[in-house]
């Protein structure tokens, strides 16, 4: 007999012979033909999270990449070679001529040192007698380390010179060992000739003042640069021996001192090689996202059926991300403007404002292995780097770099994350000698008649945008019409390289389409969850009730076939007469 009554129902089977717990499994399975196609839905949306998270990696390397040459330094390097790297060696930015330059170095900047005379035969050994007070004067400045205790050591001394706060950043104390006596040494911690240590004051030390004997003069390093001073005792002076604002862009470090009249030769050239690479990356990498997202939104057609990858259809992918990354790349740089040649001698722009002038351009043959990916004409791009290899850095590199192409007016500077790339067309009106008014884009911006400055303001991308006037004759400059031959452009560059990081931050954050897209595949999930919940509970009753019900049969039954055997024993008995 079955037990109905307990959690756990056993079915004796002695009813009618039916199993009926395979009859129940049967019709479970059959319950869950649901979950199941719930399972395979769940599934397919955790396969396009999964693609997601792998484009998103994807975009990141990209990103690195592209932040790896977004500055004009880091996309086009200069090199700098010397005729004599004992004597000095150089480097060189993006900022630098080449050309090359002849340099003297008649002597080096040094720090002002002073050593005792005398000394002790240890650094344990006390070197003050009485309380007393060390006193010295750097740059100018007057310092005293007083209530020096009695019996401070030559150790407790140099620990308190270098670790006071009144000294640590002037001067320093250290020891001299010449196998007799160890000296204290006192020197200062910057080059040039207007940092000298004078101690004056010693009090209960056993060094005098006087004791202190200067071994070495602070001094300036001297120099001439292509004969510049011609006067004979005429020099470049500095107080550092790495010097980077004689030579635009070059940042020159003296070693030694040459002979009177003998010059060392720095030549500086371009690594063309090494722009031809990053442009070859920039490409690479555009690519691996674009193949990418190719992959993942293709549709396969053939005679049978048409068959679309994990992310067909899905307008984030080939909208927000796919087609913006493409924009940037097919469309003129931000600030950049079309270059001009009137045939006589005469252009105005860039020499250079969209990738397709430098030989990059997207493969169109439609249904060709490489359609949509980008391609790099090598000839196009070296032609390119020996017509004006600065104006292709510009291009992939230039990091909101301001210009004015008016003689009217001069670019001052900006504001960072707030003035945003672009062409700015500039008005303004001087009267009575005064700067009164003026516009940006069509838009009132700030004057100040004292400094002859403008400066964009509000909410405008213009904001920030300082711009000086340099024609201040009275009257009205520029001209609303943009391409009129008056109108005044003062331009923020931005190249190529830093547009596409700017980009991959929007699409990459955390309120980008990427992020919001998997996030709403995760909701989808997760409600996904919530109905094989609700399945699972509706199964699990119909199985309690299923098998309650079938007990209670399989009980009847077998209450039945019990009585079913003692009418057949009864009947046998009626009929041998027993």
């Amino acid at each position: 007999m079955s037990d109905y009554t307990s959690g756990n129902i056993n079915f004796a089977g002695l009813g009618s012979g039916t199993d009926f717990k395979a009859l129940i499994e049967g019709m479970m399975k059959l319950e869950r033909v649901n979950i199941n196609r719930l399972e395979a839905w769940k599934s397919t949306w955790s396969a396009k999270i999964e693609k997601f998270q792998e484009l998103d990696t994807a975009l990141l390397a990209f990103q690195t990449t592209l932040k790896s040459m977004d500055t004009l330094d880091e996309f086009m390097s200069k090199t700098v070679s010397t005729s004599d790297s004992d004597s000095l060696t150089a480097t060189a930015s993006s900022a630098a001529l080449v050309t090359t330059h002849a340099i003297e170095i008649n002597q080096l900047a040094q720090n002002d040192i002073h050593v005792t005379a005398s000394g002790a035969s240890s650094i344990k050994d006390s070197i003050f007698t009485s309380t007393g007070s060390f006193t010295f004067s750097y740059q100018g400045e007057s310092v005293t380390l007083s209530n020096i205790p009695a019996g401070t050591t030559m150790q407790g001394f140099m620990n308190m010179v270098n670790n006071h706060a009144d000294s640590r950043d002037k001067i320093r104390a250290t020891t001299i060992n010449d196998g007799t006596s160890i000296h204290l040494q006192i020197y200062g911690l910057d080059l040039g000739d207007e940092n000298q240590v004078i101690i004056s004051n010693t009090t209960g030390m056993i060094f005098t003042a006087a004791s202190f004997g200067q071994t070495q003069n602070a001094q300036n390093s001297k120099i001439k640069v292509d004969g510049f001073p011609p006067g004979a005792a005429d020099w470049i002076e500095r107080d550092s021996n790495s010097i980077d604002d004689v030579i635009d862009g070059v940042t020159i470090n003296l070693k030694k001192t040459t002979a009177s009249g003998v010059t060392v030769n720095i030549g500086i050239t371009t690594d063309k090689e090494g722009m031809k690479e990053n442009v070859q990356k920039f490409v690479d990498q555009n690519n691996k996202v674009r193949q990418m997202i190719k992959d993942l939104t293709a549709v396969e057609s053939n005679s049978d059926e048409t068959k679309g990858s994990i992310l067909t259809g899905n307008y984030g992918v080939e909208l927000l991300i796919g087609q913006r990354l493409k924009e940037v790349i097919a469309g003129k740089g931000l600030g950049f403007s079309w270059y001009q040649d009137d045939g006589s001698g005469n252009y105005s722009g860039d020499k250079y404002s969209a990738l397709s002038q430098l030989g990059i351009m997207t493969n169109a043959d439609s249904g060709g292995a490489n359609m949509g990916l980008l391609e790099l004409d090598t000839d196009e791009l070296n032609k390119a780097l020996d017509d004006d290899v600065l104006a292709v850095a510009k291009l992939f590199a230039a990091n909101n770099l301001g210009e004015s192409t008016s003689p009217n007016v001069e670019y001052m500077s900006h504001i960072t994350s707030v003035t945003q790339p672009g062409d700015y067309n500039v008005q303004y009106e001087i009267s009575g000698g005064k700067l009164i008014s003026a516009t940006i884009n069509g838009h009132s911006a700030r004057v100040d008649s004292s400094t002859w400055q403008i400066t964009g303001d509000g909410e405008n991308p213009e904001s920030g945008l300082a711009i000086r006037v340099e024609n201040r004759a009275d009257g009205t400059y520029g001209n609303s019409d943009g391409s009129a031959t008056d109108s005044i452009h003062v331009y923020i560059k931005q190249g190529k390289s830093g547009e596409l990081v700017n980009i991959l931050n929007e699409i990459t954050s955390e309120e980008g389409p990427l992020n919001i897209l998997e996030d709403n595949y995760k909701t989808i999930i997760k409600n996904i969850d919530k109905k094989i919940a609700r399945e699972e509970r509706r199964i699990d009753l119909k199985e309690q009730m299923l098998t309650q019900r079938y007990a209670r049969l399989d009980a009847l039954l077998g209450k039945y076939q019990g009585q079913q055997a003692q009418l057949t024993s009864s009947i046998k008995q009626l009929g041998t007469g027993k």
